[in-house]
């Protein structure tokens, strides 16, 4: 079957060869979602110039795979598989939809060469949804809130993205206020951490959140899920998006949801 496919997406086929391979697609579910796959990827993937153009398919393996090849490592990657696609089968008259499963099945191949490989590709898609969907803008203004030069400095030096400096005056209030800081200013702990990389501190400040009571306390399951997002630990961020998503707050519920779809 996957040569007559190749054949009628090649337009090859008489017209009495394409009636009947017509018929046996319509009576066959599993070809007609061959076909489509074929089709799709026909679509996606350039294979004249090895660029890949902007196409939503249908099928998330062909999207994961779209996007990892816009990355830096995947245009690398292209471009050794176009060398070596240049190198040995410049002779060889292939179909174009040969030439796409040649191309495609390279880097399949590369997906299921380990553990180690996988967990690279997945860390680069998870790296992009964490700094899509990461916006502090929806942090509460603490000058607004009291003009205590403390709490401008620390939201300043927030914005102009001197995390260090902004969590290091943090830190001294936890030492004048014995630990206790409020749920506003846990908020700027966590983003301050996070932007550090100090992923598991970010994790036990928004999880300290979490278990206040405060008003703020449910928006700790948004800030919770990025920051399993971004290291990786999906099941752990899907769910406190679910949590955030099923919960009565409006604040980030319908990212939740976009992004429980992503990540299904």
């Amino acid at each position: 079957m996957e040569g007559d496919i190749q054949k009628y997406l090649d337009g090859e086929m008489t017209s009495e060869e394409e009636i009947t391979f017509l018929e046996k697609i319509d009576n066959d579910p599993e070809a007609k979602e061959s076909l489509k796959l074929y089709q799709e990827m026909n679509v996606v993937y350039d294979t004249e110039n090895w660029e890949l153009i902007d196409s939503k398919s249908n099928y998330k393996k062909i999207n994961d795979y779209e996007r990892f090849l816009k990355s830096d490592k995947g245009k690398s990657i292209a471009n050794t598989l176009d060398e070596v696609e240049q190198s040995y089968f410049k002779e060889l008259q292939s179909s174009r939809i040969k030439r796409i499963f040649l191309y495609v099945g390279g880097v399949a191949a590369i997906f299921i060469a380990g553990l180690f490989l996988l967990n690279q590709f997945t860390n680069i898609d998870n790296t992009e949804l964490y700094a899509e969907y990461k916006d502090w803008n929806t942090l509460p203004s603490l000058t607004q809130r009291d003009n205590a030069t403390e709490l401008v400095n620390i939201e300043k030096l927030f914005k102009s993205k001197k995390h260090k400096e902004s969590l290091i005056l943090i830190e001294k209030l936890m030492l004048e206020n014995n630990q206790e800081l409020d749920s506003q200013i846990i908020l700027y702990l966590g983003a301050n951490q996070l932007e550090l990389n100090m992923n598991e501190d970010a994790i036990k400040s928004f999880t300290k959140l979490l278990n206040n009571n405060s008003l703020d306390s449910s928006k700790a399951h948004w800030y919770l899920g990025l920051c399993f997002l971004k290291i990786n630990k999906l099941e752990n961020a899907k769910n406190e998006f679910k949590s955030l998503a099923n919960s009565n707050l409006n604040f980030k519920k319908l990212e939740a949801k976009e992004l429980l779809e992503q990540l299904d």
